[in-house]
């Protein structure tokens, strides 16, 4: 039984538009799976970069008041000082209720005793962390610390 060499080509087609098939269902989901990663870090990008400008309203809110009340810097430090009259409350409030500020440490620097014209200094770290399964394991971390500063002066008292 010899067959054509039609006959031939037409079964060698077949066989080729098969397999063709199955490597574009694997080029597919090999797509699929490097635009997902792309997408994930993208959101992380994006939820870093808002809470790196809600740290840096926060620092600069907690600044300004300080410079304009530097004796109220935490609650504890007068009976003046309750929330919502002090620096830590105002830095950890400023950003907005859409970051969980628990996680935050809020370090004010102040000199003992302050005077008008003094520096007052507020930094705010945040522990950051990443949603994106790849990522934490090529930065060697889960976690990024973010950090946001801001200064101020201390204004004449009215």
């Amino acid at each position: 039984m010899n067959m054509s060499r039609f006959a031939k080509r037409l079964i060698r087609q077949k066989f080729l538009a098969r397999s063709e098939r199955g490597q574009s269902l694997v080029e597919m989901t090999l797509g699929f799976v490097i635009l997902l990663l792309v997408a994930s870090g993208l959101l992380d990008l994006g939820r870093l970069y808002f809470v790196y400008v809600a740290l840096e309203d926060g620092a600069g809110e907690a600044a300004t008041y300080l410079a304009i009340n530097p004796a109220c810097a935490y609650a504890t430090d007068g009976a003046n000082c309750a929330d919502p009259s002090n620096a830590e409350f105002r830095a950890s409030t400023a950003g907005g209720h859409l970051v969980d500020w628990s996680d935050a440490t809020v370090t004010i620097t102040r000199p003992d005793p302050y005077a008008q014209g003094d520096e007052i200094g507020v930094q705010i770290a945040y522990p950051f962390k990443l949603l994106t399964p790849v990522i934490p394991d090529i930065a060697g971390a889960n976690t990024i610390t973010l950090t946001a500063d801001a200064k101020s002066v201390v204004l004449p008292s009215s």
